[in-house]
C-alpha cells in the first residue's frame, strides 16, 4: 500500500509540474501565441506600448495579403462561397492544422528544454545556443506550414471574393460585386 501511495504522489506531482510548465510566459520572439495563432511578421523590438488606440494589432505586410479560413467562414454568405470552395477550404485547413499541431508539439518540447537550460544559475552557452537553434528551426517550420495553408486558401478564392474580404477587413464595402462578372482564373 505504501508503494501505491508513493506512485500516486509522484503522478500528482508530475501532473502539477506539467500544468505549471504549460502556464509559463512566452519567450521573447515567440511566434506562436497562447491561442495557437501564428505571427508571420517579426516581433516588435520596442518595449514601448503600441501607439495605435485600436485594440487589434495592425496586420503586417504578409498577413494583410492573406485570408485566414476563419475570416472566409465568417463571411461565406457574403462571399458566395460555393460548395466546392467550402470543401476545398476545409480540406486545406484540416491538413494545415494537423501539420501545425504536430510541429507545435515539437516546438514546445524544444522550448521546455531551453527553459530548463536557462533555469540553471550558470547556463551552458553552447548548449543554450544549440537548443535555441532547434527552437528557431521549429518556429520557422510552423510559420512555413501556416503560410502555405493561407496561400492555398487564398488561391481557392476568386479575385472578387478576395477584394470583398479586403474591404470587409478594412470595414468598408467593396465597389465590385462578389461575382464581379469574372470567371475564376485557376
Amino acid at each position: 500500500m505504501t508503494t501505491f501511495r508513493l506512485r500516486t504522489l509522484v503522478l500528482v506531482l508530475l501532473g502539477a509540474a506539467l500544468v505549471a510548465c504549460a502556464k509559463r510566459e512566452p519567450l521573447p520572439g515567440d511566434s506562436v501565441s497562447d491561442d495557437g495563432g501564428i505571427r508571420l511578421s517579426p516581433p516588435r523590438l520596442s518595449t514601448a506600448p503600441p501607439q495605435n488606440t485600436d485594440t487589434r494589432e495592425p496586420l503586417g505586410p504578409i498577413e494583410s495579403r492573406l485570408f485566414p479560413p476563419e475570416l472566409v467562414m465568417e463571411h461565406q454568405g457574403e462571399l458566395a462561397i460555393t460548395d466546392e470552395q467550402k470543401s476545398a477550404i476545409l480540406v486545406e485547413t484540416e491538413r494545415g492544422q494537423s501539420t501545425m499541431l504536430r510541429l507545435q508539439w515539437e516546438l514546445q518540447g524544444e522550448k521546455e528544454k531551453l527553459v530548463k537550460l536557462l533555469d540553471a544559475d550558470r547556463a551552458d552557452e553552447a548548449k543554450v545556443q544549440e537548443v535555441a537553434a532547434r527552437v528557431m528551426e521549429r518556429e520557422t517550420k510552423v510559420k512555413a506550414s501556416h503560410l502555405a495553408m493561407l496561400v492555398r486558401v487564398k488561391n481557392l478564392l476568386t479575385p472578387a471574393q478576395q477584394a470583398k474580404l479586403r474591404a470587409l477587413r478594412a470595414g468598408a464595402r467593396p465597389a465590385v460585386p462578389v461575382d464581379g462578372g469574372q470567371d475564376r482564373d485557376r
